[in-house]
């Protein structure tokens, strides 16, 4: 049997709100994952990622590997996330006695 539920002004528009908001959040984290998959980065992306300038980029791509395509310099992610990895120092942590 259906009926018919009744629900006060102010508790609608809080859930409409909140359904809203989650919308946002879902397209928000939607786009953010498609950045993270595209495979091949411009110099601006490659900046992003390392949190370095554009002339260490241009010093470094070399050792990072990189293309040209139509004069547009390309670097893939994975071979930016490799060289950071790459070149990560981590000492020992003493033991605790």
């Amino acid at each position: 049997m259906e009926g018919v539920t009744l629900i006060e002004t102010h508790t609608l528009e809080a859930l409409i709100n909140e359904v809203r908001g989650l919308k946002e959040t879902v397209v928000t984290t939607i786009s953010e994952l498609k950045e993270t998959k595209k495979p091949y980065l411009t110099p601006q992306d490659v900046m992003q990622i390392t949190g370095f300038g554009k002339t260490w980029i241009n010093d470094n791509k070399q050792f990072i590997g990189f293309t040209t395509v139509g004069g547009c310099l390309r670097f893939k992610r994975k071979d930016v996330e490799a060289y950071m990895e790459q070149n990560y120092f981590k000492t020992k942590s003493p033991r605790r006695k």
